[in-house]
């Protein structure tokens, strides 16, 4: 029942009636009375006793003592923790900050290996650079410009980004074009000699 429909059953105005209700929420709880959109709802059951509180207050009490008489048994007590219950939820708090603080420490562990294997990885592929003379992995640099070393890491990091095959294989291609184009010219002993000399036709007919 909606607050006017309530005042007018009771015989009082909406202002009373709110009044009335703050006074029974006060000596209860303030969810005594179910609301709506904030808006209070009555029980055929809250009317009853608004009523007797009325008349109480007819009788020349206050309305805040009317609703403490009324209304006394119905405070929604809080209940009392044993000491048993008080030393588990400190163990529990305990608990949840140490199991905090681990995640914390294994997410810095986790951060610090992951950079340390990213290094280690960038030194490895800046030494096979080197042992292999392998051209600079960004093909846009021209060989006249030279790459410095923030530019060759930003690279590195980079080419990071792709599988383990990939990486081996354009290593290996890498290394098998400089092979072909580094790789000198033999002759043979057999290359070097002279060819041997034509004989003429006309001196194998008058032989």
């Amino acid at each position: 029942m909606k607050t006017s429909e309530a005042a007018q059953a009771l015989g009082v105005s909406e202002n009373t009636l709110r009044k009335y209700s703050q006074a029974v929420e006060k000596a209860t709880s303030p969810a005594y009375f179910p609301r709506v959109k904030n808006a209070r709802r009555y029980r055929p059951e809250d009317l009853d006793k608004l009523k007797q509180m009325q008349d109480l207050v007819k009788e020349g009490q206050k309305v805040d003592q009317a609703a403490r008489k009324l209304f006394a048994s119905e405070k929604e007590e809080a209940p009392v923790k044993t000491a048993r219950e008080d030393q588990l939820e400190a163990a529990l708090a305990a608990k949840d900050q140490e199991i905090a603080e681990l995640k914390e420490q294994l997410s810095r562990l986790t951060a610090a290996k992951a950079e340390k294997a990213a290094e280690k990885q960038i030194d490895s592929l800046e030494l096979a650079d080197d042992v292999l003379d392998l051209p600079d992995f960004d093909d846009g640099f021209l060989e006249d410009k030279p790459v410095t070393p923030e530019q060759k890491r930003a690279q590195v990091v980079a080419d990071m980004a792709k599988s383990d095959e990939e990486v081996h294989r354009e290593l290996l291609s890498r290394v098998q074009e400089n092979a072909a184009k580094g790789a000198p010219t033999y002759r043979t002993l057999a290359d070097m000699q002279l060819a041997p000399k034509k004989t003429p036709w006309w001196k194998k007919i008058f032989k």
